[in-house]
């Protein structure tokens, strides 16, 4: 009998365990909303040529096409056809079929572009439709060809649970391809998650979510319906060391999106991958005048790894370099300041939260007959 005890107190013992666990990693479910205030932003590619095998409508001037790409649909995307400003036409049932869909009309014009209602589009998913909406705003400058650009016109949110602490959140289909648990190295690649009361904002989607010191590991369903987290009590944390002029360091990897304030230029991470994302230097001039320096807009050259037990340094920040583009024009010559960083990053520059005023360029032909002053702006 008292082996069977014993058995009875294991088999208790495990199935709390496995109760625990599965209450962890239980399904959070949210609600769906949607929005005119694109959450995410991408450029689709127009053409002017028909798709073929696509019934088209009737149109009376010459129209755009455009594909919408979505791993969600099973043809792997949706067919657009613009008649071109004032109505557009998308195969949201996925059907092949333009000829007989509803037109979509705009909610705002102005003198360059064209802003839709969102259209809705359903896909067929393993428990039944799932529905999304794309938002479009079709762009024609002078002097520049039109584009269309593609943002989400809807979201995911609800309270969840975190270790007991109920906290809102939203899901954002950052990269526009209909899903919700994208992740990557860059934000291009990945989806959003913002936690109401969180510092950060918005963060990029990864394995982990940091939140009040502490990490939780995150799974997003694909069509953003629900989420999962569990609390995580065994990262493995690598050291970082950067320039002791550096405030602030953000990093965006496979564990997700971090922001660090090096203490003595030290921190640390989640061991693994990373590219960086953003660095900030805060300095104030004689006057007390708060300037700073922000890096952003980083490639594959700014990777990096974090281990455990391997401490990592990485020279970013100072010193910066100004790049002076020239490029001739009609009877005259454009020029293009920008400041670069170490990783050839754009730089920011601001005081008091201001751009300053823009630098002076004096130009002079070598005889000395022509000098010109002139101040670059910033766009």
């Amino acid at each position: 009998m008292k082996n069977v005890s014993e058995i009875l107190r294991w088999v208790g013992l495990c199935g709390a365990a496995l109760a625990a666990t599965a209450y962890a990693q239980k399904e959070q479910w949210l609600e769906y909303h949607v929005t005119r205030e694109g959450r995410g932003y991408s450029y689709l590619e127009l053409t002017t040529n028909a798709p073929p095998n696509v019934s088209l409508p009737k149109l009376n001037a010459k129209p755009y096409f455009a594909r919408w790409v979505s791993p969600l649909d099973q043809s792997g995307g949706r067919w657009i056809c613009s008649g071109p400003y004032d109505r557009v036409f998308i195969d949201s049932k996925g059907d092949g079929k333009l000829a007989d869909k509803t037109p979509i009309g705009t909610s705002q014009l102005d003198q360059y572009s064209a802003y839709f209602e969102p259209a809705k589009i359903v896909f067929k998913g393993e428990d039944g439709p799932i529905t999304y909406h794309l938002l479009l705003r079709f762009m024609a400058y002078e002097g520049s060809d039109t584009r269309v650009l593609a943002s989400s016109g809807g979201f995911y949110a609800g309270d969840v649970d975190f270790s007991g602490k109920k906290r809102h959140i939203e899901l954002i289909d950052g990269n526009v391809n209909g899903t919700f648990n994208d992740q990557g190295s860059t934000s291009g690649e990945c989806d959003r998650l913002s936690v109401k009361d969180d510092k950060v904002g918005e963060r990029y989607l990864g394995k982990l979510l940091e939140l009040d010191g502490q990490f939780f590991r995150v799974e997003v369903a694909r069509d953003g319906a629900f989420i999962k987290l569990q609390k995580a009590e065994d990262v493995v944390l690598g050291k970082m060391k950067v320039p002791v002029s550096i405030s602030e360091f953000v990093a965006l990897g496979e564990n997700g999106h971090f922001v660090r304030k090096p203490l003595k230029g030290e921190f640390t991470l989640p061991a693994g991958k990373y590219r960086i994302l953003e660095w900030t230097i805060d300095r104030k001039d004689s006057k007390g005048a708060a300037w700073q320096l922000m890096g952003y807009g980083f490639n594959e050259s700014a990777d990096f790894e974090v281990a455990a037990g391997k401490p990592s340094a990485l020279e970013v920040g100072e010193p910066i370099r100004v790049g002076l583009q020239a490029r001739e024009a009609t009877n005259r010559l454009d020029f293009n300041l920008s400041f670069i960083g170490r990783f050839d990053e754009s730089i920011q520059i601001t005081k008091g939260g201001q751009r300053p005023a823009g630098p002076r360029m004096a130009l002079a032909s070598l005889d000395g007959t022509y000098r010109s002053t002139n101040t670059f702006e910033f766009g």
